[in-house]
């Protein structure tokens, strides 16, 4: 592929909200390891190769051109706090361990 040809990294990133969800203490990923991540492509130069964008929330609009009304409404109302009252949910779209439910999920899936 000719050096003109090349698709262009597109990276995303908002320390003021992605920094800032707590996935829960088993879950590998924290927030330090996003701000590590961060700090490499700065201390790489990384960023120079990259078109670098901040996150937008979406709209629900945005957000029933990719998901089923069913599966948003579900994000929208889940919470650590009343997860079991959501139990078939839980199973259907495959959340649980590796993709907790925490609070602010669905403005974190906003994102």
């Amino acid at each position: 592929m000719a050096a003109s040809s090349k698709r262009k990294v597109t990276y995303f990133h908002d320390a003021d909200t992605m920094g800032s969800y707590y996935y829960g203490p088993g879950h590998p990923m924290k927030p330090h390891r996003l701000a590590m991540t961060h700090n490499l492509i700065l201390s790489y130069h990384l960023y120079r190769k990259m078109e670098v964008c901040r996150p937008h929330l979406a709209t629900d609009e945005e957000m029933l051109q990719f998901h089923a009304a069913e599966y948003v409404d579900f994000l929208r109302r889940v919470t650590p706090d009343n997860q079991p009252d959501f139990s078939k949910q839980l199973q259907r779209f495959t959340v649980g361990d590796d993709c907790p439910v925490f609070d602010g999920l669905y403005d974190y899936c906003r994102l």
